[in-house]
């Protein structure tokens, strides 16, 4: 019997999302004999790491970005990480006994890891031959961290040639990368019919429609950008998910404005709203940027977090596969250019398709099986 464990760390819903497909999906494909497991690793960490760990990630990259930004850029440089690795191997194995011990005593074949905490105690414990499982890292942006590549794991899984021209540059295997994409869910490679769902959502099929991911961030920069919309020279529709924003989602409720409004708070028809849209308004994370590319819609990208979703940014730019929207005022120039000119939009989605790997989650379930 194959048993495999994936594992991440609730410290951003990206790495918990990543995960679940990939579970998802093995349960799926894997013989009925086969054993999969999915649990978020800083459960099995001590208490007030457990506690922290997630809430100062949170607190940096609302409150102080910028601070955020500077250590995630001087973290990545070698002889800095060089410096600090030690000390972060060292803390992350006092915080990890309960997982640890949990882990040696499963003895999986397989463990995959959509967050590099895990990934780096796991290494570490194969390193020292305490651990015998197949270790499998899913690095869930573009550009791999340094804390992402531990000695010790096996294959890492990453987005795009250019992922793996920075992993080879750090001393990794060529033999141990595999150039897959981020995995998503299967509900983002169906093929709709826009029409109905339009209906389903009473949208006016003749109104460019824009699709706001926007819980995370924020009321203001929300708020900033419909305002700039009122501007729009043709008829547009706004839908907006606000998540766990519910401030935004009341005043929302209240507000009005030139065009119409859709509020919806936490869903599980992201893929539906997308489907319907021409274009999504977000920040660069790595699961959202990977769902957008598999439903070939355009994104404008707006307030990225500086490090990991300043890398995907980047990335996606170059691609010229998204746009930056550098202030919110700017929102209604950048759409009255989408409505104008169509042929813009049409070329972007080209684009895509030679970039998009919606079938991600499948290949690495097919790659982890062929290989138990």
């Amino acid at each position: 019997m194959t048993k495999i464990l994936i594992l991440y760390s609730n410290a951003g819903h990206g790495h918990r999302k990543v995960a679940e497909t990939i579970a998802k999906e093995l349960k799926r494909t894997a013989p009925q004999d086969a054993s999969i497991e999915i649990f978020d690793s800083l459960d099995k960490s001590n208490a007030l790491f457990r506690h922290f760990y997630p809430r100062s990630y949170f607190a940096l990259v609302r409150w102080a970005p910028w601070l955020w930004g500077f250590f995630f850029y001087l973290t990545d440089l070698p002889f800095v990480y060089a410096l600090i690795q030690p000390l972060r191997s060292f803390w992350n194995t006092l915080q990890s006994r309960s997982l640890r011990s949990y882990l040696k005593q499963k003895n999986y074949d397989f463990i995959v890891f959509t967050h590099f905490f895990p990934a780096e105690v796991c290494a570490t414990l194969k390193k020292k031959r305490r651990l015998k499982s197949t270790l499998i890292t899913v690095v869930t942006d573009v550009i791999p961290h340094r804390v992402w590549q531990n000695p010790g794991t096996d294959f890492y899984w990453v987005m795009a040639e250019e992922s793996k021209t920075i992993l080879l540059a750090n001393g990794i295997r060529e033999d141990s990368i595999r150039i897959g994409g981020i995995p998503v869910d299967r509900v983002f490679q169906t093929s709709f019919d826009r029409a109905n769902l339009k209906k389903k959502f009473n949208l006016d099929p003749d109104r460019f429609t824009i699709l706001f991911s926007s819980g995370s961030f924020g009321l203001g920069k929300t708020e900033a950008i419909l305002n700039s919309l009122d501007q729009v020279e043709k008829p547009v529709q706004a839908l907006v998910v606000c998540g766990n924003n519910k401030k935004l989602f009341e005043t929302l409720k209240c507000k009005t404005h030139s065009f119409p409004i859709y509020s919806f708070e936490f869903i599980d028809f992201m893929h539906e709203l997308m489907a319907v849209s021409d274009v999504l308004i977000a920040k660069a994370g790595g699961s959202t940027t990977s769902e957008s590319l598999a439903m070939n819609l355009p994104m404008v990208i707006t307030d990225s977090i500086p490090g990991q979703e300043m890398g995907n940014t980047n990335w996606l730019i170059s691609r010229r596969v998204a746009f930056k929207l550098r202030k919110p005022a700017e929102a209604h120039d950048l759409v009255n250019r989408f409505i104008s000119e169509p042929d813009l939009i049409k070329h972007v989605k080209g684009q895509i398709s030679e970039v998009a790997r919606p079938e991600a989650a499948k290949s690495l379930a097919e790659f982890i099986l062929n290989h138990a």
